[in-house]
């Protein structure tokens, strides 16, 4: 729990490094607006609860329907404290588990999330799913962007390759992409040390490669934060994401995004069943 939490430390110090596709585009944030202004002209809710799983600030800074309150569910308190930008916007935070949310059943008319169902492991998925339709009210609509890996991963060499050779645009793409190549099984994921393994041997001097490329080596520096750290990410499939859901919420729309890679960031809307 210790390496874990340092590790979110981390992570909230290097925040203002990190950019798409691990942040959302604004091409998503696009995405997240007019869904929720879909549903609000639909339901017509005079004040809509709405709930942020995380803290992202590009959804919690978002055109959000009028009067819409929303409250931020992030277990990790640095994160709040580094990143959260609501309480100027006149939003709250809570520090509190996705799969234990401390809200009342049917309580909630929009949840978002971004990538939320990567940090857990697989046999969490459902947990998740049940607990977000337990909050969730009959007339909600719930909007999560995943981190899809593809149906045939491609190897560590090709994606070392395209580095190499400019094809990647910038560095979090490769990083993904990267971490999706070490990806096992949905059970097993991807270990964040292996990550920092991975780029440790491939490239032993990223200052060179740095200067190569034109990125800046703090960017490149960020995934020190995975070094010697045992949490692990997972990155479904489309067909493994959609199974996580379908049994307590119908798929109502699906957007590609895109941005180089988008084809592996979908935000995908449901709505309860």
């Amino acid at each position: 729990m210790k390496r874990q939490a340092s590790h979110w430390n981390a992570h909230a110090l290097q925040w203002n490094l990190i950019g798409s596709p691990l942040r959302p585009d604004r091409d998503d944030i696009v995405t997240l607006e007019k869904e929720a202004e879909r549903w609000h002209a639909s339901e017509r809710v005079a004040k809509p609860q709405a709930m942020l799983l995380g803290v992202t600030p590009e959804i919690a800074s978002m055109r959000w329907p009028a009067h819409t309150r929303l409250v931020s569910m992030e277990h990790s308190l640095a994160m709040i404290r580094s990143v959260w930008p609501g309480a100027r916007l006149g939003h709250s935070a809570v520090c509190a588990e996705w799969l234990a949310l401390p809200v009342p059943d049917a309580s909630q008319d929009i949840v978002v999330g971004d990538g939320c169902y990567n940090m857990l492991g697989n046999t969490q998925y459902r947990a998740m799913t049940r607990e977000v339709r337990r909050i969730i009210r009959p007339h909600g609509i719930f909007i999560m962007r995943f981190f899809i890996r593809p149906d045939k991963s491609e190897s560590v060499s090709r994606v070392a390759d395209d580095l190499m050779r400019k094809r990647i645009g910038n560095f979090h793409i490769f990083k993904w992409r990267l971490a999706m190549a070490l990806h096992a099984s949905l059970d097993a994921g991807v270990k964040l040390a292996d990550i920092w393994d991975a780029w440790n041997s491939l490239v032993p001097a990223p200052g060179e490669l740095a200067a190569k490329l034109g990125w800046p080596l703090a960017v490149l520096d960020t995934v020190r934060a995975y070094r010697g750290v045992d949490t692990r990410y997972t990155f479904p499939t489309m067909m493994e994401a959609r199974e996580a859901l379908l049994n307590a919420f119908s798929e109502i729309d699906c957007h590609v995004p895109h941005y180089e890679m988008g084809d592996r960031c979908p935000t995908i809307v449901f709505q309860p069943r």
